[in-house]
């Protein structure tokens, strides 16, 4: 009986003070998501039935509470060819969900058969973002083709100006 008393002291002081403790820190302040220095994601996707594979990741430096930059790389190999796709944005918050973004982009392919690389095309990216919760992003994005070459092989893809749509979860 009298260890039984010691024993209920030790557990239940500890987590009056924790209590209280958690009480007592001040509110956050939720205006803006402060992610400090730098934050990186990344996916990649199941081979395909073809050997076909997909891979992409971002590197976000956030340089003041609205202003971050942004890395992005995607690649994709699928038949003989493997296509590599890269940009640097400039992303400005208007608040904690909603941001504007702008930079360059260019996506390059490789030939595996005979070992030549091709510049594909250079765009301007603009568009806006709106990040719904931490696990779902939705940007919307205009690209305009800002190299001056027309193959006839990359003639659908190489047009002037495009519109995207993108989801990340």
């Amino acid at each position: 009986m009298r260890y039984s008393w010691f024993f209920l002291l030790l557990t239940t002081l500890p987590l009056s003070i924790t209590a209280q403790e958690l009480i007592e820190k001040p509110p956050v302040n939720t205006d803006f998501e402060m992610e400090t220095g730098m934050s990186v994601y990344g996916a990649r996707y199941p081979v395909g039935v073809n050997g076909e594979v997909s891979k992409n990741f971002y590197v976000n430096y956030q340089i003041s509470r609205r202003l971050h930059l942004q890395l992005q790389h995607f690649y994709d190999k699928f038949g003989t060819h493997e296509r590599t796709n890269s940009s640097f944005l400039i992303k400005y918050h208007l608040n904690r969900k909603l941001y504007l973004f702008a930079g360059p982009e260019v996506e390059y392919d490789i030939n595996q058969v005979t070992g030549e690389g091709e510049l594909i095309q250079t765009n301007l990216n603009i568009g806006m973002g709106y990040k719904i919760n931490p696990n779902l992003l939705l940007e919307l994005g205009y690209h305009r083709n800002m190299s001056d070459q027309q193959e006839e092989f990359y003639s659908v893809r190489n047009v002037q100006s495009a519109f995207s749509f993108r989801a990340r979860f």
